[in-house]
């Protein structure tokens, strides 16, 4: 074939090829998005999420857009057809002003992703709070619930394995004056499903800018984060022993080969297994791989609370 480019990829490559959107709580970028009434490109806008706002993802559809093909000419501009590009629209649940009295979300469509544009090109907009390992970041130990009751009490530094997120009207919280008083508000509260049984609060967030003090004065509220993802990214061997590579994401499954200190490698997915976070590993960036035959992935142990570590984040 004389137009073969051996870079494109085929169905005969070991991929994955693609990777399914997740449904569940997003988190807004550093910029607003427009929500709309339908998924169409004709709908109409709705409303605007800002910064940092929290959506659960319930729905996921790809529509055709029109996009108007522009080419420039010196100084002016001429205009050509309009071309179709496929577009990822995602129907969210979220706050609105009366949701704090009618415990109620509504409903709209986001652009989460548009073809030919970059994962970059759409950081500003809306990405997943992802499942995966989780350490706890509170000062007070963490609870998870099946209904009222209490599955697991998880202290402060400790993983947990989250395996879904939603969204869900909590209780209020408190917020202290400058007066000394305290005054309440009410938050939405970013719910996971844990490996360990039940839900966990991961964080809260308020669902007005500031609250109102028995003494008139307005008090800024803020959201409360109890867990923090483990980052997926670069990550450096620096235990003396280096680490060990196995085949699944147990430790004790069968070993690769083991990783030397000062080796790198990338972490692509993280879980919780017999309280130490494991890492599993796609691309090898420094590190001698004569031991692993055809084998190019696999699970390495990052860290166990405490204090134990054996790879650290270096780029994500």
């Amino acid at each position: 074939v004389d137009d073969y480019l051996p870079h494109l990829i085929a169905d005969e490559d070991d991929g994955p090829w693609s990777q399914p959107l997740p449904l569940g709580v997003y988190r807004i970028g550093n910029d607003y998005i427009s929500v709309f009434d339908t998924p169409e490109a004709n709908s109409n806008c709705i409303g605007t999420l800002n910064s940092c706002d929290v959506i659960e993802v319930v729905e996921t559809k790809v529509v055709m857009m029109k996009r108007r093909v522009s080419e420039s000419e010196g100084l002016s501009m001429l205009t050509s057809d309009f071309e179709g590009i496929r577009t990822v629209r995602a129907r969210c649940m979220m706050s609105s002003d009366d949701s704090a009295s009618k415990k109620r979300f509504k409903s709209g469509w986001i652009t989460l992703s548009e073809e030919g544009k970059s994962d970059r090109d759409h950081s500003g907009t809306a990405s997943p709070i992802p499942v995966g390992a989780h350490v706890v970041s509170s000062k007070e130990p963490l609870m998870s619930y099946s209904g009222s009751q209490i599955k697991s009490i998880l202290p402060s530094g400790s993983c947990i394995e989250v395996d879904a997120t939603r969204l869900e009207f909590d209780e209020t919280e408190n917020v202290k004056c400058d007066c000394g008083q305290e005054s309440s508000y009410p938050v939405i509260a970013v719910k996971a499903l844990i490996s360990l049984g039940g839900y966990a609060t991961l964080s809260t967030h308020p669902m007005s800018k500031s609250s109102q003090c028995a003494c008139g004065k307005e008090v800024v509220t803020n959201p409360r984060h109890y867990a923090e993802p483990v980052a997926l990214g670069v990550y450096k061997i620096v235990h003396p022993d280096g680490v060990f590579l196995t085949e699944g994401i147990g430790p004790n499954t069968p070993i690769v080969t083991t990783l030397k200190q000062d080796a790198c490698a990338e972490v692509v997915e993280t879980r919780v297994e017999e309280g130490c976070v494991r890492g599993k590993i796609n691309i090898f960036l420094s590190c001698d791989l004569s031991e692993m035959g055809d084998k190019n992935t696999g699970w390495i142990s990052l860290f166990e609370p405490p204090s134990f570590v054996w790879a650290e984040l270096v780029s994500e």
